[in-house]
């Protein structure tokens, strides 16, 4: 690792720190994710990737309980394994682990030696902070990066607390957001590849 990349990484880690604990010092987090949530509703359409909430993340379980019912919405959760993110068809709600992972049953799981990736059309993912360019910071193992670079014409929302707006600069592998939704209001960005 070089010089310049160990400072962006330790600049990134104290970051990261410091935003976990504004995150987890916001008040009244039910109100406002349930406000974040009702915001995300008209977005919705066809095969849906929503990240089940651990730890101070924005809750996201009454939301995925209401999507699970809806007409003509395909309820996918991210299932990861050594970083890789795999979308897989969510029937039902469960604890997940330290990972957002449900329990295997809360899945329909086919073969998963001929997994096929499913054509997700709206991502909706957690973040520790995110920036005016659109950028999120995450938890720095790169998960979301790399799935959002190898899916296309996906509308990729990030939803986050108001508190958890920052500047901060980013990598050239980072790949920002089409928006963010927080409980003030949706945040457009734009960039070339934005289909928002």
């Amino acid at each position: 690792m070089d010089e310049r990349k160990g400072y962006i990484f330790d600049q990134k880690n104290a970051l990261r720190k410091r935003m976990l604990a504004v995150r987890e010092s916001v008040t009244d987090k039910a109100e406002k994710s349930r406000a974040v949530c009702d915001a995300i509703i008209p977005m919705l359409r066809g095969n849906c990737l929503v990240y089940v909430s651990i730890g101070s993340e924005l809750r996201t379980d009454k939301l995925i309980a209401d999507m699970l019912v809806m007409p003509n919405i395909c309820v996918y959760a991210p299932y990861t394994v050594d970083g890789i993110i795999y979308p897989l068809k969510a029937i039902k709600l469960g604890i997940p682990d330290r990972y957002g992972n449900m329990p295997r049953d809360c899945y329909e799981i086919g073969d998963t030696e001929k997994y096929v990736r499913p054509a997700i059309e709206v991502c909706v993912t957690p973040l520790l902070a995110f920036n005016g360019d659109g950028y999120r910071l995450g938890y720095g193992k790169g998960c979301y990066d790399r799935y959002f670079s190898s899916a296309d014409n996906m509308l990729k929302v990030g939803v986050a607390f108001s508190e958890q707006l920052c500047e901060f600069s980013h990598e050239d592998c980072d790949v920002p957001l089409d928006c963010c939704i927080t409980e003030r209001g949706v945040i457009y960005f734009s960039h070339e590849n934005n289909i928002g």
